[in-house]
């Protein structure tokens, strides 16, 4: 009977020990962002894409100390290479946006019309009965001239036309074009056709420019036609990918071929200072775009500007048009602010590597490794940023996320863990941290390790501890019950006797 007992106890010490050890070398869960690490499987090798990198939008930018007094009262300046962001000041406060309207007027047109130079049309009467009296700038195209659109275009963007504004307007409103069921929030009027303001206003909104209406193509004043400078820069770099579009608004000078009611070329100027060398504002690295002034909107530009593989975009808004005295001011602080901005970006900031595909980062801890206990994590993808040619040595900061430790075996490739690089403060690129090589595992260091941990893990040493006071106890109670039962037989044998 007492070796069923001890049978019995100790079968059942065994079992508990089998479902300790099954439990001890199951893999451990965790919410460290890395638990879900498949070590052993790589990802899909690939050329890796550059990461771009934008300026968040909180405290957007660089600091500029070469414009530290703005003419401007609205600045928004982006890389036209990474879409970094690199100035603003105050870049989404709505304001009159006067002939920088004409930009969205060129996109709607170059999208509509198929063949820009074989598409004629003849300047309608209305153009100069509406415009008579609003001391327009004007492109002096006459009523009956007829034109090619494309030569309307140059007419529109180089002298800042608001003729030819217009001219093209009443082009596209006489083609009379069906407002579709998703043209309806844009067809104002309701009248089941897209009018040329209309498509102006549906583009914007296509290009996510919330804070943008038009009432006009030309871009005089009235209280519901603004924008801000951001979304004129938004607007300017997509019209730069259109056909023409930098050829034309780069012109100094637009040669106007004879039409129908005149013999001769006409030579007309580009309102664009900064591109005509005897003035005061001009810029050498210039390349266009759009200059728009009026007593309400004050002096604005889009400019842009290239120098040694480098192209920037810069908005500026508000510069004062009308002196305190009220008289007009011919002093144009809105290209100063232009030029200053663009000659501080190509002197101040570059494009910066910040790491290559393949840069050795770090390493983490190894298990079930013959005679390697470390593996060495590469980035995965190439990481560049527009930022200050002279950096302090605590500018760029590396924050690694990799666990302490990954189990063989591990493939070449197989993601580890992160990288993320801070600029001042603010976060510029997160980047896969890959493993340098492949490793195989050592099945013979795998059952010791897993022996370590199993001897060594808390819940054994306290299984381990209940099992010896429950042996002992058990022991005591053995020798306890023998001797009842010694003391019995004394008992018996004595009432025999």
């Amino acid at each position: 009977m007492r070796n069923y007992r001890f049978t019995a106890f100790f079968l059942s010490i065994l079992i508990l020990l089998s479902g300790l050890s099954v439990f001890a070398t199951e893999p451990e869960t965790s919410s460290d962002a890395y638990s879900g690490i498949t070590v052993g499987e790589a990802t899909p090798e690939a050329t890796p894409e550059p990461e771009q990198i934008h300026a968040a939008e909180e405290n957007e930018g660089f600091y500029c100390d070469k414009l530290t007094n703005p003419n401007s009262k609205s600045i928004f300046m982006v890389s036209l290479d990474t879409d970094t962001v690199v100035y603003t000041l105050n870049p989404d406060e709505q304001r009159p946006m006067a002939s920088l309207t004409k930009i969205m007027s060129y996109i709607v047109i170059a999208e509509l019309v198929d063949d820009l130079h074989n598409t004629r049309f003849t300047v309608p009467e209305e153009v100069q009965t509406e415009l008579q009296g609003t001391n327009s700038s004007l492109a002096e195209i006459k009523v009956g001239e007829e034109f090619s659109i494309f030569e309307l275009l140059n007419l529109m963007m180089v002298p800042s036309g608001n003729d030819a504004a217009l001219t093209l307007a009443k082009f596209v409103d006489g083609l009379k074009i069906k407002a579709e069921a998703e043209d309806q929030p844009y067809d104002e009027n309701g009248d089941g056709i897209m009018s040329f303001v209309e498509m102006m206003n549906r583009k914007a909104a296509e290009l996510g420019c919330t804070n943008t209406h038009f009432m006009n193509p030309h871009g005089l004043h009235h209280v519901n036609h603004y924008s801000t400078a951001r979304e004129i820069a938004v607007m300017s770099k997509y019209a730069l990918s259109l056909p023409y579009f930098a050829e034309v608004t780069s012109q100094q000078y637009y040669n106007q071929p004879p039409t129908n009611l005149t013999e001769e070329e006409r030579l007309v100027q580009t309102s664009n200072r900064m591109l005509l060398s005897w003035y005061d504002e001009y810029y050498t690295y210039a390349t266009g775009i759009k200059t728009g002034s009026l007593n309400e909107s004050g002096y604005c530009i889009s400019a842009s500007g290239h120098y040694e593989g480098y192209s920037y975009l810069v908005v500026c808004m508000g510069s004062p048009y009308i002196t305190e005295t009220g008289e007009r001011t011919h002093y144009h602080g809105e290209m100063f602010d232009a030029a200053t901005l663009l000659r501080w970006a190509f002197l101040n900031i570059e494009n910066k590597t910040i790491v290559e595909d393949g840069d050795l980062i770090g390493e983490v801890g190894l298990q079930y490794a013959w005679e390697q206990d470390t593996l060495q994590v590469l980035a995965k993808g190439h990481v560049t940023a527009m930022m200050p040619r002279v950096l302090g040595p605590d500018d760029i900061q590396i924050k690694l996320d990799l666990p302490e430790s990954v189990k063989a075996p591990v493939k070449k490739g197989a993601e580890i863990g992160t990288a993320t690089y801070i600029f001042r403060g603010e976060e510029i690129a997160v980047i896969p941290l890959i493993a340098s090589e492949s490793v195989e595992r050592s099945e013979l260091i795998q059952t010791v390790e897993q022996g370590k941990e199993i001897l060594t893990s808390g819940w054994f040493i306290v299984t381990a501890i209940v099992i010896a006071l429950l042996t002992v106890a058990y022991i005591a109670l053995m020798i306890s019950m023998n001797r009842k039962r010694r003391q019995m037989r004394r008992i018996r044998k004595y009432r025999d006797l």
